[in-house]
């Protein structure tokens, strides 16, 4: 997407706004509920936010962490967890993400937390992501890759068949140059498709859902950052103060 001038891109939310905005999606949640815990900024203020409900207002919840981080923090905050095995339905999760388009399709996984992410949401009956208002894109592939988490075994394989694809492929690594390994102790690729050179090269998705499809279809890869007609609700917090409610 082409930012003119005139519209300069929001700035990345502040601490105090990622705060704001998880107290707001804390409020959300009721007494009762089996709540997702996501990841991220975003997703960990909120997770703060209802733990000083439950410690202050007795608020008797049940969560189900997303990520090793996402665990730790809640018990820090006093949130009962429990498993996949101990919960086969999720009244509500609350999660972040990298990207938003206008017909809620999401791209997800910066923090390396994808596929267990989708995993705990895709039993949610509830899905709200919050974010800033940078997040929100005309079209998914705006600012971010793909991010693709797959097993080791079909590392060359799977770059192999991304490149066939018209991606360019980055094995994602920590700062000191080590491969990045999730928390299912798997590598983690990022790709950018792009256009051919005679329709600009973009690296805009036109059509997330059969990208996605595309994607599944290749042995190896365990699964993607693409978050087709998932969430339910977007919680978006504005530099002014405000936070929208989208239904």
């Amino acid at each position: 997407m082409t930012t003119s001038p005139l519209q300069p891109t929001p700035r990345k939310a502040s601490p105090e706004q990622l705060e704001k905005l998880g107290e707001h999606a804390a409020s959300l949640v009721k007494t009762g509920d089996r709540v997702g815990l996501g990841s991220g900024r975003a997703a960990l203020a909120f997770v703060r936010a209802l733990g000083r409900r439950v410690r202050e207002e007795n608020v008797g919840i049940i969560g189900v962490p997303t990520s090793v981080l996402t665990e730790q923090v809640a018990r820090e905050a006093g949130i009962p967890l429990a498993t996949l095995a101990q919960t086969d339905v999720l009244d509500i999760a609350i999660d972040g993400a990298d990207e938003i388009d206008s017909h809620f399709n999401l791209i997800k996984g910066g923090g390396g937390n994808l596929a267990r992410e989708k995993v705990v949401e895709s039993i949610a009956n509830r899905l709200i992501i919050v974010v800033g208002e940078e997040k929100i894109v005309q079209h998914l592939g705006t600012s971010f890759p793909i991010f693709i988490e797959l097993i080791e075994f079909s590392l060359p394989v799977v770059i192999r068949r991304l490149q066939e694809m018209g991606a360019s492929v980055t094995q994602r690594t920590n700062s000191d140059g080590t491969p990045f390994i999730t928390d299912n102790g798997n590598p983690y690729l990022e790709a950018r498709f792009h256009s051919p050179p005679s329709t600009g090269g973009s690296t805009l998705i036109p059509d997330p859902a059969a990208l996605d499809r595309q994607l599944h279809n290749i042995p190896g890869i365990v699964e993607t950052g693409l978050f087709i007609h998932m969430a339910d609700e977007i919680l978006i917090a504005y530099a002014d103060g405000r936070i929208e409610h989208r239904k």
